[in-house]
């Protein structure tokens, strides 16, 4: 899952009540050039303002549970013309959206808010922004062996994210703030070391700036093409916090078609942080089949292989494996173990002049197994 990946949308389940509906209702989810289930003139058409979207939560780290998005879609009239134009082709620019989010799970974690992802001047300035507010229940650990330490963590989080193309390259340069205010309330349990309950609360400024190479096919479910970052990220006092400490990251996404039934995706990862930074910014390895926060460090590194094939125009298998490290500050990189996960999923094109692939994921970790609904790519 993912960039925020925000909710764009899921569409599956929308697709399942038009059978119930109308003709003139069903007509919208299905595709005139091949007659099969299809949102794409659902999302692009609807003149109805806000389109209702269900969200599942499968997260281990938070539980399962479900929610709801309400999603607009803004096509430019340049956009517009050209689907109308060719209905067979795939946007190459995505549309702008504005959503408002809210969902909960069976742990209890609650979590509300807006966004807006804007795509300007064809393709020249890319932007993310919104406000969140979040009552979390989560775990921590402070080592890979180490005893979980359950908290809850309530406030809220504002970002603000820029791109802008380098000329006609594909490079973007870019710069991002975001501010959150929260209080973390600590619940270790008679088995922890630090048997107590606590509580604090603080805030976290952030300032970053980031160097993005894109030539992917495709913003939601990309097929061919490289995404890769350089980013580093101050985190300041002087910027409305109260934390001191800075993160770098990189990344590195390939995708690649073999032949015209098969396809090879590859992910490299890594970040680092340095100063003094609240226990719940650490990095943590984030990979299918494994929750959220369970393998932290002051140092993550990973890497994932996906292997795809196209039963036909819509239907996609995949198999994917990957390993990683998070170490600690005090632990030497070389004598931390690897940490490996795999998995299937299958995805179906559910928009298809959009390019979006909705679909899911069983991914066996370190210690569970865990199952995903993916909207648009993993990653």
């Amino acid at each position: 899952m993912a960039t925020p990946s925000y909710p764009s949308l899921l569409v599956l389940s929308l697709s399942l009540l038009a059978g119930a509906s109308q003709a003139g209702f069903t007509d919208q989810f299905k595709d005139p050039t091949d007659g099969r289930v299809d949102a794409s003139q659902w999302i692009l058409n609807n003149a109805h303002g806000f389109m209702p979207v269900p969200i599942l939560i499968t997260e281990p780290a938070v539980g399962v549970g479900g929610g709801a998005a309400l999603l607009f879609f803004h096509e430019s009239e340049s956009q517009r013309q050209k689907r109308l134009e060719d209905p067979l082709a795939v946007a190459e620019i995505p549309p702008s959206v504005t959503g408002v989010v809210a969902a909960g799970t069976n742990n209890g974690t609650k979590l509300g808010g807006l966004f807006h992802s804007g795509n300007w001047l064809e393709d020249r300035v890319r932007y993310l922004g919104g406000i969140f507010a979040a009552d979390l229940r989560l775990k921590a650990y402070t080592g890979i062996d180490a005893p979980a330490m359950g908290f809850s963590l309530q406030g809220w989080h504002l970002f603000q994210d820029i791109d802008v193309r380098l000329g006609e390259s594909n490079f973007f340069l870019g710069g991002e703030y975001s501010y959150t205010r929260s209080e973390a309330e600590f619940d270790l349990g008679g088995e922890h070391p630090l048997n107590q309950e606590s509580a604090m609360a603080d805030s976290d400024g952030a300032l970053g700036v980031k160097l993005t190479y894109d030539s992917t096919d495709n913003h939601f479910s990309p097929r061919s093409g490289i995404k890769a970052r350089l980013k580093s990220t101050q985190h300041d006092k002087r910027l409305g916090g109260d934390f001191d400490y800075r993160t770098d990251s990189a990344f590195l996404h390939a995708y690649h078609r073999l032949n015209a039934k098969w396809g090879v995706n590859m992910r490299l990862d890594a970040k680092s942080l340095s100063g003094d930074a609240p226990f719940y910014a650490l990095p943590y390895l984030d990979m299918r089949g494994m929750p959220a926060m369970r393998y932290q460090g002051d140092d993550t590194a990973l890497g994932e292989v996906e292997v795809s094939y196209d039963l036909d125009d819509r239907w996609t298998l995949l198999g994917f494996a990957g390993a990683g490290k998070a170490v600690m500050a005090d632990e030497r990189f070389a004598d931390s173990p690897w940490l490996k996960t795999q998995g299937v999923g299958f995805r179906y094109l559910m928009a298809r002049q959009l390019g979006l692939r909705t679909g899911m994921d069983i991914a066996k970790g370190p210690e569970e197994w865990t199952l995903y609904l993916q909207v648009g790519g993993a990653w």
